[in-house]
């Protein structure tokens, strides 16, 4: 008869899930995979690798704690069956049951990790006395394990567990893959709303939308190399998603842009109108340059009322007329640097002009195209 020494022991706990237990982490995730705790009133641009989700993790440990007890019971009968003590088994077997309930009930998160380490400690008793009785026994290890193989295999209690499970695990995966789509929908209908051009941002949501189909597949049909991998891609692409975000929001709208295109535009006027009044004292000749910022003023302010009523075409079209007044306006003024003898201030002062007019049209050229 084959003894059970300290290395089968090992090699039987396998059989059952005493050391997933044991190792299972506090907080862990329903799933194998990288942990991201769940990100709750706080919700980033990016689709998380895994997320926690309470009621994910619960019945992830409550089918544990009932395989855990099929075990148990099956390891308790076998010792049974060979005249061994199975007094101390059964206490820890029932306690495993109550832990079980209390998972089933709990309604924090705080709960399941104190349950969890009740689930290690029975475990850990559990297979210390288990090594004890089979020692006693001279129990076979391969029988031991293939009969508590069969039993847990046979249970029809916690096939129920893992069918509530998964189906716990898919609705609320694809429940929180819903509500992320529809954040990011409202993400984007705002920056919208605000001027933004979406287009890229849109594109990218709709790749993460068409996921959607693979991941519940992979959820369907129970395949946890499947999840990891559609989590994956839609991670990834909800980080070129972040991306695009970022750039967006650092650029500005393009009613920012208007907007300060605009004020730009108000103040490369108000200068033009003193450097002409400047002009006049020194008795040159400011005709042309004076329609000319009359004809600029007209125009700003109407690129300005199209702004305001949200017509950006409208006050693209007439930046897009302004820009040429400036840069007749600035060409006025290099005309005057060149005709005229202007003391030193005087050309300076035109000069400057000259030049904030020339960058004001380059500047407005790229944004209004």
């Amino acid at each position: 008869m084959q003894i059970l020494d300290k290395k089968s022991m090992l090699l039987f706990v396998s059989c059952w899930l005493l050391l997933a237990i044991l190792s299972l982490p506090s907080g862990a995730s329903a799933a194998p995979g990288p942990q991201v705790s769940d990100a709750g009133a706080v919700f980033s641009d990016t689709f998380p690798l895994i997320e926690n989700q309470f009621a994910v993790r619960q019945a992830h440990l409550a089918y544990l704690a009932v395989k855990e007890e099929v075990g148990m019971q099956a390891t308790i009968r076998y010792i049974a069956a060979h005249n061994g003590s199975t007094g101390t088994l059964s206490t820890l077997m029932m306690k495993t049951g109550t832990s079980g309930l209390a998972i089933i009930s709990a309604g924090s998160d705080r709960v399941l990790d104190e349950e969890l380490e009740n689930l290690r400690g029975f475990t850990r008793s559990f297979r210390g006395e288990t090594d004890l009785q089979m020692t006693v026994i001279h129990g076979h290890t391969d029988e031991l394990r293939a009969y508590v193989q069969s039993s847990v295999e046979g249970s029809d209690e916690l096939q129920l567990h893992l069918d509530k499970y998964w189906r716990v695990r898919e609705n609320t995966e694809l429940a929180a893959f819903d509500l992320r789509v529809s954040r990011v929908q409202e993400t984007i209908a705002t920056l919208r709303e605000n001027g933004y051009e979406i287009t890229p941002a849109q594109e990218k949501l709709e790749e993460i939308v068409t996921m959607r189909t693979e991941l519940a597949t992979a959820l369907r049909t129970r395949n946890n190399a499947g999840i990891e991998l559609s989590h994956k891609k839609i991670h990834a692409i909800s980080l070129e998603y972040a991306r695009i975000i970022q750039i967006l929001k650092s650029t500005g709208s393009s009613d920012s842009r208007l907007g300060q295109n605009i004020d730009q535009g108000i103040r490369v006027m108000t200068r033009s109108g003193m450097v002409n009044a400047n002009l006049d004292q020194n008795g040159i000749n400011t005709t042309h340059a004076k329609e000319l910022v009359i004809q600029g003023k007209t125009q700003i302010l109407a690129a300005q009322n199209f702004s305001r009523d949200h017509d950006e075409d409208g006050a693209r079209a007439v930046l897009s007329d302004f820009r040429d007044t400036l840069k007749a306006l600035r060409d006025t003024y290099r005309g005057i640097l060149v005709r005229e003898d202007l003391s030193q201030p005087v050309a300076q002062g035109v000069l400057s002009v000259a030049q904030a007019l020339d960058i004001t049209a380059a500047q407005m050229g790229a944004e209004i195209r």
